[in-house]
């Protein structure tokens, strides 16, 4: 017999997604919604188990499962729970059980909910597994009691882990372009060596969150960093701060990622423009269209992100993209014309600069990031438009 669940439309399969996320977002303290990596996160979990279901061949399984295991090997490196996460999964499927009922659905779904439900369990329990620090990992398990924000006494008296007063909390994504690349374990036994005592973190094939000691100094973990080609943000914190700043590190490391910036380490102030820009609200959604009309013009975007990434050097536009300097100005007099600004207009700039920001991180898995490099403020072009030297426009 056909499912029910497959006869329905994308759009109302999208419906039930959206309320499924929302009442388990709905459970969990405010202070952890503010960001877009778990309200995504939940999101993306919930179709993959609604697709599960569905999945009567069990065709797509496996391409499922490998979206859910980055969702739960990032939980438990910042030190949720697996209960906690486990009553949300249970609590999640335990809704759409709800819907089957109240449409009489046939048994056949319900055996696939309860399939697709045992699978999920299994695989962020063994996620879990994966992470948990051996016996021997005095380390990793002084992280996990400083993530989760209790044990603190317990850890020093049985591990004789001796915790200081402030440590930097470190987000860190592995680099998987590369076979012999540096993994986010290896970066922690690194430190460790380095530093000559162990460096608390908790890690997964994914990433890590690794805790710092403020006494070991930020510019000797960026040297550390520069030896790897791994991307790291990192906070220095209070100890009983610890716990939000592993949320807040790992949602600028998002940002850092999905706007492809280059390996290194990066701090708030790094990122604050970025991040604040892709917070979600009205500002958010108009910078978000504000390039629609220049979007049907691929030469003109194309433009546009090299002479931002160029530092707005007309020269250096130019010899990127293979075009003569006044059509590099007759591209950017139509983009403005486009967009309806100035080009004598002082937030010009800013606003295309903002618009492609949030673009590019909203776009980050679609087809435009196969062709287009997304815009990179790194810091040598923020030097060059903050010091004054700005290039000619």
């Amino acid at each position: 017999m056909t499912s029910h669940l497959e006869l329905e439309s994308p759009v109302q399969l999208a419906r039930a997604t959206d309320r499924i996320a929302h009442k388990i977002l709905e459970t969990i303290p405010r202070r952890s919604r503010r960001g877009n990596v778990l309200r995504e996160e939940i999101s993306a979990v919930v179709a993959d188990c609604l697709a599960l279901v569905s999945d009567a061949k069990r065709t797509h399984r496996g391409a499922r499962m490998s979206r859910i295991r980055p969702a739960a090997a990032r939980w438990a490196s910042i030190g949720v729970p697996i209960d906690t996460v486990q009553q949300h999964v249970h609590a999640g499927f335990r809704l759409h059980l709800d819907d089957l009922e109240a449409r009489s659905a046939p048994f056949d779904e319900v055996r696939r909910l309860m399939d697709a439900l045992s699978a999920v369990t299994a695989t962020v329990s063994t996620i879990y597994m994966e992470i948990a620090p051996p016996g021997g990992d005095r380390g990793g398990y002084v992280a996990h009691a400083l993530l989760s924000g209790r044990h603190t006494t317990r850890a020093t008296r049985e591990h004789g882990a001796p915790l200081d007063e402030r440590y930097t909390v470190l987000a860190v994504a592995g680099d998987r372009s590369a076979r012999d690349a540096v993994a986010p374990r290896d970066f922690r036994a690194m430190l460790s060596r380095s530093f000559g005592q162990p460096v608390p973190g908790l890690e997964s094939e994914f990433g890590a969150t690794i805790l710092v000691p403020d006494s070991f100094g930020t510019e000797k973990i960026r040297g550390m960093v520069g030896l790897t080609s791994l991307t790291v943000v990192g906070v220095t914190v209070d100890r009983d701060r610890i716990p939000s700043a592993a949320e807040e590190v790992h949602e600028l490391l998002d940002v850092a990622i999905r706007l492809h910036y280059p390996p290194g380490l990066y701090q708030i102030e790094d990122l604050a423009i970025e991040y604040q820009l892709t917070r979600p609200g009205p500002g958010r959604d108009r910078l978000e269209v504000f390039l629609d009309p220049v979007a049907e013009f691929p030469d003109l975007i194309s433009t546009l992100r090299a002479h931002i990434n160029n530092g707005l050097n007309r020269r250096l536009t130019s010899r990127e993209t293979h075009i003569h300097m006044n059509t590099v100005d007759y591209r950017l007099r139509r983009i403005y014309e486009l967009v309806g600004l100035s080009a004598h207009d002082p937030k010009v700039i800013w606003m295309l600069r903002a618009a492609l920001i949030v673009r590019d991180y909203q776009l980050v898995d679609g087809p435009d990031n196969k062709v287009q490099r997304p815009v990179t403020t790194d810091l040598r072009n923020r030097r060059l438009t903050e010091t004054g030297h700005r290039a000619r426009v």
